[in-house]
């Protein structure tokens, strides 16, 4: 593994573990009903780190058809990708009971697109192009969801400022996972090991840390 690609895994558990510190400190000033948001944000970047620090200590990869394949991001996303949308749905709605259909439907698509993204990776030319297409379509799926129903459900009550900044945040950084998948190993292979490594982290870090922070600072804000 090249030096600057386990550079940022380090650099990943260490911004992923600091993050969980945080939140757990920041969590201790919410009031009981709002206190999910801390254990959503806390549960993502604790994940987050488990698999960081797997990667750093060469336990996250495989080798399939000559290439390295770090399934430990999959293991990652397809853990987290479902607590930050249960954390967006929470901010659309305090009665999660009352939308648990539209919840499992979002999380379901979600799951389907990180698993088939999965299979491409570990697929060659051209099943895993097929594989990157039947991801986008869940993709797209997930993101009519969170712009439809669940955007409605949030127009409903008081926190559709929050909540959009939120869906805005996670659309706009989650359409830069499958550029990176696309244009790195997993597809054309424009890009190098070592640029693809950095690009996810930043994306991993700003998709969880910094969700988390403004998440947590939406329902302090909420709370008054």
């Amino acid at each position: 593994m090249p030096a600057a690609v386990q550079l940022s895994f380090i650099v990943g558990w260490i911004a992923m573990l600091a993050g969980g510190v945080a939140f757990w400190a920041m969590s201790r000033s919410l009031p009981l009903s709002e206190k999910r948001h801390g254990v959503a944000a806390m549960s993502i970047v604790f994940v987050a780190f488990a698999n960081y620090f797997a990667m750093a200590i060469g336990q996250g990869d495989i080798m399939v058809h000559g290439k390295t394949v770090f399934f430990a991001r999959y293991t990652d996303w397809v853990i987290t990708t479902p607590i930050l949308l249960a954390s967006l749905a929470m901010m659309a709605t305090p009665d999660l009971g009352r939308i648990r259909t539209l919840v499992g439907a979002l999380i379901v698509a979600d799951i389907y697109m990180i698993v088939t993204g999965l299979v491409g990776n570990l697929s060659v030319a051209p099943n895993n192009y097929y594989w990157w297409v039947i991801s986008m379509v869940a993709f797209f799926a997930v993101l009519g969801m969170i712009w439809g129903p669940l955007r409605a459900e949030a127009n409903k009550g008081h926190t559709s400022g929050e909540y959009s900044k939120l869906a805005i945040m996670l659309t706009v950084l989650w359409i830069g996972y499958p550029i990176v998948w696309l244009i790195g190993s997993s597809g054309f292979g424009w890009i190098t090991l070592t640029v693809e490594s950095w690009l996810y982290l930043v994306l991993d870090v700003t998709a969880k840390v910094g969700f988390g922070f403004i998440a947590l600072g939406a329902a302090r804000h909420i709370r008054h």
